[in-house]
């Protein structure tokens, strides 16, 4: 399992790890610049990055611009491992605070003995312009200016730095992170006055919050985590108890790797038929709108349910029968669409295990007599998922009584709300928080759990980075799920479909409930990215399709 760390949590696993795993700090220091060296060393020799092909060791230089702090110590000693390894290096302290740490000066004193070089430039060269044009005359620059700690704005000498760091890379220089780009929040991925744009990102154990949203993760570049014998706990709860021992933990972020979200998938019997596997009722599509139902009953179906019956307009039934023949059909039109559809789609919804309503159904009158008839219909341990215009018709017409409604006949955990930014933006205000959607971009895990803790809900706020959040805490913290798998072909319609389908289909699953429905539409999201990074592997992220991700779904 991984974590995802704040600026203050980040600290405090360090002053942890040293005072009471008992490892010193310049161990951990002199491991971070083994891994930080030993990451530059395999991105030039494998020739991976444009601005480093051809880069010759003889030829070409490695610059390490630091700060007095132990960022900038292990920097220090970074370049000193590189240089031992052929490669040729320097290091330009910058100088701008008077306090030196004591790792700092003795990793220096080693690199100085050893025939690193320190520059120094002169003050008349203090312009962004001029330093770039010192910058430029290295391949690699190492930023070690400042860490996780950084807690105000950069300023002054600081940020002239940073946009001669800046002006060099958009000049050709390859730019390496340490541990975080000096001048991103560790908490929230802004821009602290300041900020150095890296190409690749080498950190430590864990990969900071700040790095995976707004600005943070573009500066960032690739990012690579390293483990150098920070200390690590096993779960979520552990970490809490590591952590509140420091400070108040409002929020503790983690996400499964392949094999733990996999695991959390409900076993497949040899003894078995389909009802074994669920029933789900997928209420897609419309006469303008085709494409969403074949994505998410599709990929739900691939996802192990096993039966799916699609309510949908009758314009679209040859269109199911050729590409999903193994779903049932209920369908509706302007004729009947009557006392007779509304029977048979009641005893639909009672026949389902789970309900999935949303994807390209519109918000006409028609939709919102679907959207209804679940709302009247559903029954208790039933799951029911709301996607796309689900989401927006709920959000526009009494939203919390509506929810509050549903939760009390289906039970908490039951109900799971897939909104982008946008379509989480709306449900905000429908729930009386009239809210920026910037805001809501910045502020996700506050109000993804905003809505799921009163409610009782699943919240999976689809972004770039997709969190998921759930009621209840952990000795006061909030548990957030935050998913890095996927990429931006995946930014194309059909994409939320899909998902939609896959949690659906593994909700179906777990009729008997032997693991939590959050713990599963996490393993969904999780997986779906996994297939996003599959398809652009073998087709590319351009000419990759929601469809592909159908095709490319790996349990």
């Amino acid at each position: 399992m991984k974590y995802f760390l704040t600026r203050s949590q980040a600290q405090n696993i360090d002053i942890y790890t040293q005072e009471e795993i008992g490892i010193p700090g310049i161990v951990l220091m002199e491991k971070a610049a083994e891994k930080l060296a030993y990451r530059i060393d395999r991105v030039i020799k494998k020739g991976i990055y444009e601005k480093l092909k051809g880069f010759e060791p003889k030829r070409d230089k490695i610059l390490a611009i630091v700060e007095s702090g132990n960022n900038g110590g292990d920097a220090v000693a970074a370049v000193r491992i590189l240089k031992t390894l052929g490669y040729d290096t320097a290091v330009y302290e910058i100088g701008a605070i008077d306090k030196m740490t004591e790792s700092y000066t003795k990793q220096a004193e080693i690199a100085s003995r050893l025939g690193v070089k320190f520059l120094q430039i002169k003050k008349s060269t203090y312009t962004a312009e001029d330093l770039a044009d010192s910058f430029s005359n290295y391949r690699i620059v190492i930023d070690g200016i400042f860490g996780v700690g950084l807690g105000r704005n950069v300023k002054d000498l600081h940020s002239v730095v940073i946009s001669g760091i800046n002006l060099a890379s958009q000049r050709g220089t390859f730019v390496v992170g340490c541990d975080i780009p000096s001048g991103i929040s560790a908490d929230d991925g802004s821009i602290q006055g300041s900020a150095v744009d890296c190409d690749i990102t080498v950190t430590f154990d864990y990969t900071k919050y700040g790095m995976l949203f707004n600005e943070g993760r573009e500066f960032s570049g690739d990012i690579y985590t390293e483990s150098i014998g920070l200390y690590k706990p096993k779960t979520p709860e552990e970490l809490v108890k590591v952590l509140s021992g420091y400070d108040a933990v409002p929020y503790v972020y983690y996400e499964y790797d392949k094999d733990e979200a996999i695991q959390t998938l409900p076993a497949r019997k040899e003894d078995s038929n389909k009802g074994t596997y669920g029933k789900v009722l997928i209420v897609a599509g419309s006469k303008d709108v085709y494409g969403a139902l074949w994505l998410s009953a599709s990929a739900c179906f691939r996802s192990g349910a096993g039966m799916v019956k699609v309510v949908t307009n009758t314009v679209n039934r040859d269109l199911l029968m050729q590409k999903l023949p193994e779903a049932m059909l209920l369908t509706y039109d302007q004729s009947n669409a009557g006392e007779a559809f509304e029977r048979d789609y009641a005893a639909a919804i009672r026949w389902a295990d789970v309900v999935l309503i949303g994807p390209g159904i519109g918000e006409s009158e028609m939709a919102k007599k679907l959207l209804d008839g679940v709302i009247e219909n559903c029954h208790e341990k039933q799951s029911l998922v709301f996607d796309a215009d689900a989401i927006n018709l709920i959000a526009k017409d009494k939203t919390t009584d509506q929810i509050r409604k549903m939760e009390e006949k289906v039970g908490p955990e039951h109900i799971v709300f897939t909104p982008h930014v946008a379509e989480m933006t709306r449900l905000l205000k429908g729930l009386k928080a009239d809210l920026p959607t910037d805001f809501v971009k910045g502020n996700r895990e506050r109000l993804a759990y905003l809505v799921s803790d009163p409610l009782k809900i699943i919240c999976v706020l689809k972004d770039a980075r997709t969190i998921i959040s759930y009621a209840g805490e952990i000795e006061g913290a909030k548990k957030i799920y935050v998913n890095t798998t996927g990429n931006s072909g995946m930014s194309k319609s059909g994409s939320g479909d899909v998902l939609a389908g896959m949690v659906a289909g593994l909700l179906a699953q777990n009729k008997e409930g032997k693991v939590s429905n959050y713990e599963l539409t996490c393993a969904a999201v999780h997986l779906h990215g996994r297939a996003g990074d599959a398809a652009r592997t073998t087709l590319g992220e351009k000419e990759m399709l929601a469809g592909d991700l159908v095709k490319f779904m790996d349990f």
